[in-house]
């Protein structure tokens, strides 16, 4: 029996203490959007309340766009509304792992067009809780624009009391 419930507590102790004893980080499992390239400034809500009132910035959702399934018939095709920050841009899938080669030129066609070729533009990218707004920021910041935050999306935005307003997706032709 004692051995039994030493095995057990070991096991306990391997998998749920802090990681440090081997030598790895203590939380591995951090907000992504916590950590970031130095040059993307984190926003909050009163910061992006700022930016929407003043229009003193470029605010970009980088959520996802569903896809129409292949079968399914296009009358019967109803894609979700994407509610968004008021102002912003929806430009989707660009904060995706892995783009396509399609998706990366949409997303350097659409900053370049945004900013109107400015690569000191002030740029904000957010989704909807983060995750893919930091992607998006960090290519841009790669792409070479210098003036890249990111907010962690519009949960907190609807948490921090503030409306939502239905977004189209942005086209470049």
């Amino acid at each position: 029996m004692y051995f039994k419930k030493t095995t057990i507590f070991v096991i306990f102790l391997i998998f749920f203490s802090p990681l440090s004893f081997f030598g790895v980080d203590e939380n591995p499992f951090k907000n992504e959007w916590e950590v970031h390239s130095e040059s993307i400034t984190i926003l909050d809500v009163d910061d992006v309340i700022e930016i929407v009132n003043k229009k003193d910035g470029i605010l970009i959702d980088s959520y996802t766009k569903d896809v129409k399934p292949e079968k399914l018939d296009k009358k019967k095709w109803f894609p979700p509304k994407r509610y968004s920050i008021p102002g912003a841009l929806w430009l989707p899938n660009i904060g995706r792992e892995a783009l396509t080669i399609e998706q990366r030129k949409y997303l350097e066609t659409g900053l370049e067009k945004i900013t109107k070729g400015n690569k000191d533009e002030k740029i904000i990218f957010f989704c909807r809780r983060g995750y893919y707004s930091k992607i998006a920021a960090e290519r841009a910041v790669k792409l070479g624009y210098t003036n890249v935050s990111m907010f962690p999306g519009t949960d907190l935005w609807e948490d921090g009391g503030q409306r939502l307003v239905i977004l189209k997706e942005q086209i470049f032709n």
